[in-house]
């Protein structure tokens, strides 16, 4: 009988945060492997946006951008429910820059394995056991490690799988739905290239958002709404309303569009009493890591994981391990508690004063971007 091979740590979730978190391991000589299971929608599998900061995160390769071909962009554009008006805050420099989803999990994916984190894929989620010693995930085959990073799961998932206790606030959720449309041409989006645009919704809870990456239009519709069942509705609704408008064009082709819906986890991890279980540490969605106001999960989710790894390397070094692993609530925390916070006053609010006052401008644009405080 073939034993187990045993790994300085699993990390369950073939997801940008799982394969970033592998490839910090790996960097530092720690055998890791990374287990592809099927899980909950809660990231983009589509085009998608990320802060300036996302590339600036220690240790990425200076030329990842370019090796994705992100385009950066510098401008934010607000429009309003009627899309007769719309105001835009304009930065000096680099603000963010649009992605491919796909793509982005896979460079990391091959930064992951080129620095010798081993992958495996699984047609359902393992059985995991945490003892004292270290791990077992037990499915069609077992892989056995000294530490477990999950990545790819809702907190909700592992509360009780963990016995992990939550604060007695609600978690706070949204629902986003998301298209990439083929444009006829890229010269048909070249008005939209280099702004990330943002459209007042009629319901005061939700907020649409599109951009252009090369020559695909992306639109999506973020709602914070309990109302189920609508989200393809106000996706249509809102793609109809643009090109009545002008704002995008007429000719899409709609044949070859992709279409999406996840539940990023906006704020879950502050509502976490702890993101620490025996030998296990939660990343990425798993650990409730991703933005309230636009959903944004890319950058909080790669930055826990790396942080997590670090926290994990050093872990591995001490006698005593969990009170090592204690130590990433405060190192997470610290990064980014500020970024996941959700604003003092809702969009229902903040929308409308967006359009008469720079000052909320400016600082809207900062919070949603930045995690700055409003």
């Amino acid at each position: 009988m073939c034993m187990a091979k045993t790994y300085d740590i699993a990390v369950l979730g073939a997801t940008a945060a799982g394969y970033a978190a592998a490839w910090k391991l790996a960097s530092k000589g720690r055998k890791a492997i990374v287990i592809n299971v099927p899980g909950p929608a809660a990231e983009s599998a589509l085009g998608d946006w990320v802060p300036k900061e996302f590339f600036q995160l220690r240790g990425l390769p200076k030329s990842f951008a370019k090796t994705l071909g992100a385009k950066a962009f510098r401008c934010v554009r607000f429009h309003n429910a009627s899309l007769t008006r719309y105001v835009e805050h304009r930065f000096r420099t680099t603000a963010g820059y649009f992605l491919e989803s796909g793509r982005l999990i896979s460079a990391l994916r091959e930064l992951a394995i080129s620095a010798g984190a081993a992958t495996k894929s699984l047609d359902a989620a393992p059985a995991i056991r945490l003892d004292e010693d270290g791990v077992q995930l037990s499915g069609k085959t077992q892989t056995k490690a000294r530490l477990l990073m999950i990545a790819h799961s809702l907190p909700g998932e592992l509360i009780g799988q963990l016995k992990l206790p939550l604060r007695p606030a609600a978690q706070s959720s949204l629902v986003v739905a998301g298209i990439d449309i083929p444009l006829k041409s890229k010269d048909s989006g070249q008005s939209l290239a280099q702004a990330l645009h943002v459209v007042e919704l009629g319901e005061p809870s939700d907020l649409g958002m599109l951009f252009v990456i090369d020559d695909v239009i992306h639109l999506r519709v973020v709602s914070a709404s309990v109302a189920s069942g609508t989200r393809v509705a106000e996706l249509s609704s809102l793609a109809g309303s643009l090109q009545a408008a002008g704002i995008i064009p007429s000719g899409l082709r709609l044949g070859k569009a992709k279409g999406s819906i996840w539940h990023p986890p906006a704020g879950a991890a502050l509502d976490l009493e702890t993101h620490v279980a025996k030998r296990c540490l939660l990343v990425g969605t798993a650990g409730g890591f991703a933005e309230t106001i636009s959903g944004q999960t890319l950058l909080p989710t790669v930055k826990s994981s790396i942080l997590a790894a670090d926290v994990a390397c050093d872990a591995l070094k001490g006698e005593d391990v969990q009170e090592y692993l204690m130590r990433y609530k405060t190192i997470w925390q610290e990064a980014l508690a500020d970024y996941l916070r959700p604003p003092s006053t809702s969009l229902r609010m903040l929308m409308p004063l967006l359009f008469v006052n720079q000052q909320i401008l400016s600082r809207f644009t900062r919070a949603m971007l930045y995690g700055e405080p409003i």
